[in-house]
């Protein structure tokens, strides 16, 4: 997946017109069938390998899709150190990322932990092959629902 490493920063592959997408996953076949899917989708894939690295990703990238695993960093699902960041963020940045929350509590696509969390969706981790068409459904719905909102924000020129 990295092309190159100097000190500890990965370079991952870029495709220029790709959307960018970051990955929060320790679990090295949930990352495979993640980044595969996310290519597929047409995303360029940074992983982050620890908690310091996504903070430091997410700090200065603008990432359109971002995939994170409750458990990430070794944390607790209700605890998740990088997921409180993005409950918190200002909505006008936290609208701009599309939130994937994956864990094994979760009936997928199930709306009510979404809200909760604060994420765009939920995907139960036994669902994982399926993620192709899970996150292509729940993208494109996102963008559907937010369409006009950007545009008119676009148009007043507050992007």
């Amino acid at each position: 997946m990295a092309q190159q490493n100097y000190r500890g920063m990965d370079f991952e592959q870029y495709t220029e017109g790709f959307k960018d997408s970051l990955v929060c996953d320790d679990n090295q076949s949930n990352l495979k069938i993640i980044s595969e899917t996310l290519r597929d989708l047409k995303y360029n894939v940074a992983v982050s390998p620890d908690l310091e690295n996504a903070f430091d990703r997410i700090r200065y990238n603008q990432f359109d899709v971002l995939v994170l695993n409750e458990t990430f960093g070794g944390g607790d699902p209700e605890k998740n150190e990088l997921l409180e960041t993005f409950q918190t963020m200002p909505v006008n940045n936290r609208r701009r990322i599309f939130l994937a929350l994956i864990g094994n509590n979760y009936k997928t696509l199930d709306s009510m932990p979404a809200y909760i969390k604060s994420v765009n969706v939920v995907i139960n981790v036994n669902d994982l092959p399926n993620l192709k068409v899970i996150l292509s459904k729940a993208i494109s719905e996102n963008d559907q629902f937010y369409k006009v909102f950007k545009g008119i924000v676009a148009e007043l020129g507050k992007t």
